[in-house]
């Protein structure tokens, strides 16, 4: 069996779950997946409709399978299900409640399927596998559907009431309509647009107290999620020169906060940022490594870092 033939098996496999998984694929997105022209890619679906399976091609649209039409369960390559233990390993600990208890279900199904060598590959691993979570923080389990509720309501597009906590304690009733969710310093948010506030908001959902779907549509019509998490204050440029010893423990910190430049010189590396929060969140998080780092620009931010400096000082002598 020569090498071509062989990629044009794996191909047509790729092709046939993709089609299983999806409601439409459309020849071009395939195309690109596989980096192959169309023409390829109409060949290989020939090739599934000349095995019996039943593809229905919707001109300008793409492809799928006849409704109705059911195939036995695509066997797992044992990477694949090595993936499945860690992943499973990360939503117990990473996902909120309601998101885990249904993955777990989920994944109760995808063993029932595997072959009897792959079941005791995971019998044989997946102890051998932890995530060790440093916030250690007990799970929320006081809306249990809280995430797939949000996530129902962004695919019907329909407005979702919610019972929200701030942190100043104060509870409000909102009605948003969500963009979608994200992860983020452990903690899970929900961007959305405010009715009341007529613009958008995150929400944390741990302090969401009650949630429940309406009826009402949306208002108007959501791009995704991260045009809506950029920023849209007026941002400072701050340079920053930064002794090389310490950059390995910036690597993820220094983008969250505007890294736009890094340059190294004889005496350090030379940061620079744009950011929004000049006056608070940059200069606090600049002080946890203050011994290491030089302000080169600006001023403003030496007499911040000076202010915020003293006040700590005063607080502990």
């Amino acid at each position: 069996m020569n090498d071509h033939y062989l990629k044009k098996l794996d191909r047509v496999t790729a092709i046939l779950t993709q089609l299983q998984s999806k409601s439409l694929v459309r020849a071009q997105d395939l195309a690109e997946k596989f980096d192959v022209s169309i023409r390829t890619i109409y060949r290989d679906v020939k090739t599934l409709e000349n095995a019996g399976i039943p593809i229905v091609g919707e001109a300008g649209n793409g492809y799928s399978l006849m409704d109705g039409y059911k195939l036995p369960p695509i066997m797992f390559t044992k990477e694949e299900v090595l993936s499945f233990i860690t992943a499973e390993k990360l939503m117990q600990k990473f996902s909120h409640q309601s998101l885990g208890n249904h993955y777990q279900t989920a994944m109760e199904k995808v063993r029932s399927v595997l072959r009897h060598s792959d079941k005791n590959l995971i019998q044989n691993i997946e102890k051998q596998i932890d995530v060790f979570n440093f916030y250690n923080q007990k799970p929320d389990d006081s809306l249990k559907n809280v995430i797939p509720i949000i996530l129902e309501s962004i695919a019907e597009k329909t407005q979702l009431n919610i019972e929200y906590q701030t942190v100043d304690s104060r509870v409000t009733n909102r009605t948003i309509e969500a963009v979608g969710i994200f992860f983020e310093f452990n903690f899970w948010y929900i961007m959305a647009y405010c009715t009341l506030r007529k613009d958008f908001r995150q929400f944390r959902i741990d302090r969401i107290l009650q949630i429940s779907k309406t009826q009402t549509p949306f208002l108007q019509e959501y791009g995704q999620i991260n045009d809506y998490r950029k920023s849209h204050g007026n941002k400072v440029k701050a340079k920053l020169l930064v002794d090389k010893k310490i950059m390995a423990h910036l690597v993820n910190s220094k983008k969250y906060y505007g890294l736009i430049e890094e340059v190294e010189t004889d005496q350090g590396m030379e940061l620079t940022f744009e950011t929004e929060w000049i006056n608070d969140g940059f200069p606090r998080w600049v002080i946890t490594f203050a011994d290491y780092a030089t302000i080169l620009e600006p001023e403003s931010l030496r007499t911040r870092m000076n202010e915020l400096l003293v006040k700590m000082m005063g607080r502990h002598q």
